[in-house]
């Protein structure tokens, strides 16, 4: 795919920031519908071939309109950084099995919903419903997600984005990319309906409340009541004004508020957004110099809680539980745990299949 068709194959116009791409209003269906509930995931790349492409669509996204030379110099720049980052990221994701199981975190938890849509009695009747998953950085690919939805005949479709936070870099990306399918007709036109986000919706913070309690107990029952927690969240560009008009940030400080008044602020906590430069060294920079400063403090156990994905990733898997790992203990935090990705748990999934069954209405019968 040339710089050129990378880019048509992104709006670069407001609804990035509103992700409008797609209507919000429960989708009416009849009986003999078939709905395709797609996953949009992080994804990761499967294979050491895949690491470089999937890094450069990380990086090339574009953020803005961009034409003439300045698409050639993002193209080269991303083209370059993503040989540099996939040199250091290759061994790392060898150390973890790769993307493969990252991959099969999302798959698992599309089986999961599918059981508990065909289970429920809550969708209007006589309507089959289909998962599947899709990432807009390459694996799992996006096209061969629409083929196939294309393939099972689905008539309604369900965008669903697996990042609680609306992002531009993240659900935006993801929605413009669909829409482009649609565009330029990999995928026939067909009612969809787009979920924005689910932040605070209150089964997605008990899920993650549940999960902090659980990294908990793995410290000293002695240690327990100083743990302190530090919420983890990507960040966005330090500069531009794509960063005043991203919702992202203030979507994060709702999960972390609503989080901690469900808990009844038991413990102190902090935020922290990590400014990066490219993908693959986003969490190294900030959290090392955030625990360091907690170590000045006196703090000797700490819990790290990442706020934005909802399974295990790599940043979880390597940057998080071992480099930064490293780090705490040499800064003087002898006691420190990651909480684990929400996976499957239960509540999490319940709450996904709320989200799908509330998009979902009978059409009004005629006569």
């Amino acid at each position: 795919m040339s710089p050129r068709d990378f880019v048509q194959a992104h709006a670069t116009d407001d609804r990035l920031f509103s992700g409008r791409f797609f209507s919000s209003e429960p989708l009416e269906v009849t009986p003999g519908d078939r709905v395709g509930v797609v996953l949009l995931v992080p994804g990761a790349p499967e294979k050491t071939e895949e690491v470089l492409p999937f890094l450069y669509h990380r990086l090339m996204l574009p953020r803005g309109t961009r034409s003439g030379w300045k698409l050639w110099l993002k193209h080269f720049q991303s083209q370059f950084s993503a040989r540099l980052l996939s040199r250091h990221i290759i061994p790392e994701y060898r150390s973890i099995g790769g993307g493969t199981a990252i991959n099969r975190l999302n798959r698992e938890q599309s089986v999961e919903l599918k059981a508990r849509l065909i289970s429920t009695d809550l969708l209007p009747g006589g309507v089959d419903v289909s998962t599947y998953i899709a990432s807009p950085f390459g694996t799992p690919s996006m096209v061969q997600a629409a083929r196939e939805l294309q393939a099972d005949g689905v008539t309604h479709v369900i965008l669903l984005p697996l990042f609680p936070q609306y992002a531009l870099e993240t659900t935006g990306k993801a929605l413009s990319m669909w829409e482009s399918l649609v565009q330029k007709r990999v995928l026939d036109t067909r009612p969809t309906l787009a979920i924005y986000e689910f932040s605070t919706r209150s089964k997605y913070i008990a899920a993650l409340s549940e999960r902090i309690e659980e990294a908990l107990q793995r410290f000293p029952r002695h240690i327990r009541p100083e743990v302190e927690i530090l919420f983890a969240a990507h960040g966005i560009p330090t500069k531009g004004e794509a960063n005043h008009r991203d919702p992202y940030p203030s979507l994060v400080e709702g999960t972390v508020k609503e989080i901690m008044s469900l808990r009844n602020d038991d413990r102190s906590y902090s935020l922290s957004f990590v400014r990066r430069r490219s993908w693959g060294d986003q969490v190294s920079v900030d959290l090392r110099e955030r625990l360091r400063r907690m170590a000045r403090a006196g703090s000797r156990a700490v819990v790290v809680v990442p706020v934005d994905y909802v399974t295990e990733q790599f940043d979880t898997a390597f940057l998080l539980d071992v480099r930064m790992r490293e780090v705490a203990e040499a800064a003087g935090i002898p006691h420190y745990q990651v909480a684990s990705g929400l996976n499957c748990h239960p509540l999490f999934m319940d709450g996904l299949t709320d989200l799908v069954v509330e998009s979902l209405v009978a059409a009004p019968s005629e006569g």
